[in-house]
């Protein structure tokens, strides 16, 4: 219930917040009611309107043992305080880059190896260990590496097209003299 300081007036309308005679800021009456019947969980309607007619059937107070509490029970059942459960951590594991080094270095040495004799193993083994970092890289969640694993595959292309046309030359000037 609230009421006008100035003009006395009591307004038992919850959204009003100014008094409709003289505008002063309404105060809320924190004494019971002086009215015997009042109910305060009770508010009767002021509106005759048919919308609200057919809520009149329903019971003032809740049933027994559904769980439901009045506000004035809301402290009465107290649960010790407990942290939240942590967040779960993101899994940041990934593919070592170390196979894409072998590749890479392999590749490197060579082809450094390449144009001084023809040795096609080198080249061999970069392609692998280049062709099978990749395909562990598109598993991996967090793959790194992927650049060192093509640059190997790169250089012993390379080091195999050395050792190729060194093995057709050698045939050609052997069979053409």
């Amino acid at each position: 219930m609230k009421y006008c300081p100035q003009c006395n007036r009591q307004y038992s309308e919850a959204w009003l917040t100014f008094c409709t005679d003289d505008g002063t800021v309404l105060r809320e009456q924190l004494t019971p009611a002086a009215d015997p019947n009042w109910d305060p969980r009770i508010r009767e309607t002021q509106v005759d309107d048919p919308s609200e007619h057919t809520t009149q059937w329903l019971p003032r107070d809740p049933p027994p043992g559904s769980g439901w509490m009045t506000p004035d029970n809301r402290g009465a059942i107290e649960r010790p305080w407990q942290p939240p459960p942590p967040p779960p951590q993101p899994n940041f594991r990934s593919a070592p880059p170390g196979l894409a080094i072998a590749s890479f270095v392999i590749g490197l040495f060579g082809v450094m190896m390449g144009l001084l004799c023809a040795v096609p193993i080198f080249g061999i083994v970069a392609v692998l260990l280049g062709i099978i970092a990749i395909l562990q890289m598109r598993t991996a969640p967090n793959p790194t590496g992927r650049g060192l694993a093509i640059a190997g595959i790169v250089m012993g292309a390379v080091n195999l097209a050395i050792f190729v046309f060194g093995m057709l030359s050698l045939l050609f000037s052997a069979a053409f003299g």
